[in-house]
């Protein structure tokens, strides 16, 4: 499918999301804003964002059902081994590590987000020529996948002086609301560019993940530990009280794992829909709507008891049963498990002369 065959429907309200995202960074300046009403609104508008951009991109790689299998054995691996590093490692120069790696990052993120936003603001001209052309091979690798080749032209230059701007704040001053909008734009792009393949295996990786957030949240301190002992945009921060430019504040996290992972199923499911018609985005709105009601518990639970909470507990049975059993009673079920993004369309046969 072309990026032009977008819903029109869903694609006008990507603007006012993003627009949300953006005045509830700046708002908890001016007055207090509950960070549960800060977090719903901030995770919904980014999976929405980013599922809708994800129509008409074409998924260069897909995870298969054994990536899936193995994505929470790595995850875990991960996870501890960064719980270690902060446990005997100074965090002093764990931040400057990250700092640098960050900084690129945020640079390429910020330039891959922006970028279709500022092709339609900016003057055409900038995007009229390339204006530098990057052409080079990757140290170690061979065949045509070692090969890099790309032009940038002003709108690009623009984007990235963009990031560095920002990433240089950033770097310097680990303000939140600079946190919060990396975090956002990663998981944009995320969501926007990552395949699960089919149904099948989404079920298996949400459930997989199901498992591995519980225990690491519920079992031991490790998930915790971690997103709190890195200053980096791997989390989005809600402030609880009155924000102040240049001063840390006491504030509710949540991951980004949290909004990605849920999002790409979310955002395949969007895809399914548009295979089979454009203007009926039927499982996205339920799928869409489970992950909302699934954050909606999240934060009910995590008020009640006051403790963290393995996100994913909720937000994959929501997002699971609100897709998967609408499927069962519409007997669609095997349809939806059927559809596969790496499969080509079938061509039509050649012509006889």
């Amino acid at each position: 499918l072309e990026a032009s065959v977008r819903m029109v429907a869903l694609d006008k309200f990507c603007a006012p999301a993003l627009l949300v995202i953006v005045v509830l960074q700046i708002l908890p300046y001016f007055v207090v804003v509950h960070p549960y009403i800060q977090m719903l609104l901030t995770a919904s508008c980014t999976v929405y964002v980013g599922c809708v951009r994800s129509i008409g991109k074409k998924m260069t790689e897909s995870m298969s059902t054994k990536d899936a299998y193995m994505f929470p054995l790595i995850g875990s691996t991960v996870l501890f081994s960064l719980y270690l590093v902060i446990k005997f490692i100074s965090k002093e120069y764990i931040n400057i590590l990250l700092g640098i790696y960050f900084f690129g990052l945020v640079v390429l993120v910020t330039h891959q987000t922006l970028r279709p936003y500022a092709l339609a603001i900016l003057p055409a001209l900038l995007a009229s020529r390339p204006n530098l052309h990057i052409n080079f091979r990757i140290p170690f690798k061979s065949g045509d996948d070692a090969k890099v080749e790309f032009d940038l032209n002003g709108i690009d230059f623009v984007c990235i002086l963009i990031g560095v701007v920002l990433g240089g704040a950033y770097v310097v001053t680990k303000n939140w609301v600079l946190n919060n909008l990396f975090g956002v734009m990663f998981s944009i792009q995320g969501i926007e560019n990552l395949s699960i393949g089919n149904v099948k295996i989404g079920v298996v990786l949400l459930s997989g993940l199901f498992i591995y957030d519980i225990f690491w949240v519920f079992g031991t301190d490790v998930m915790v530990t971690v997103a709190k002992g890195f200053d980096a945009p791997i989390k989005l921060l809600f402030p609880k009280t009155l924000a102040v430019w240049g001063e840390k504040t006491e504030a509710s996290m949540v991951g980004l794992g949290d909004i990605v992972i849920p999002g790409v199923y979310v955002a395949l499911l969007l895809r399914f829909d548009v295979s089979r018609n454009p203007n009926n985005p039927f499982y996205f709105l339920r799928c869409f709507s489970g992950y909302v009601l699934g954050l909606v518990a999240t934060i009910a639970v995590m008020h009640t008891f006051s403790a963290a909470q393995p996100a994913l507990l909720y937000l994959v049975p929501a997002c699971l049963g609100f897709s998967l059993i609408p499927a069962l009673l519409k007997n669609e079920l095997n349809e939806l498990f059927a559809y596969n993004e790496e499969e080509e369309p079938a061509k039509p046969p050649a012509k006889k002369d």
